[in-house]
């Protein structure tokens, strides 16, 4: 499972995706050319968020899917606050 694509598309919509996204993704803007700096701002933020906490879960599982979905939608809400607000850039 494409876990950083999931944790992105439930932010950039708003809802907890149900189904998984698996393989490469591609992200693309609501215009047909480059995607602007901020946007690929969140898309490296919010992998680098999830890469971070699948590392700590080599030492400390999480105790299911629930609690394993909400931590990684935690994690990238914070990445995007703080890329949003110019922190850590």
């Amino acid at each position: 499972m494409n876990l950083a694509a999931w944790v992105l598309a439930c932010l950039w919509r708003g809802i907890d995706i149900p189904y998984g996204l698996y393989g490469d993704v591609v992200v693309t803007g609501p215009d047909v050319g480059v995607l602007d700096e901020e946007m690929v701002g969140e898309v490296l933020a919010v992998c680098a968020a999830v890469a971070e906490v699948r590392q700590e879960w080599s030492s400390r599982p999480p105790v299911g899917e629930q609690q394993a979905r909400a931590e990684l939608l935690a994690a990238g809400r914070h990445a995007l606050s703080r890329c949003r607000s110019g922190v850590g850039l």
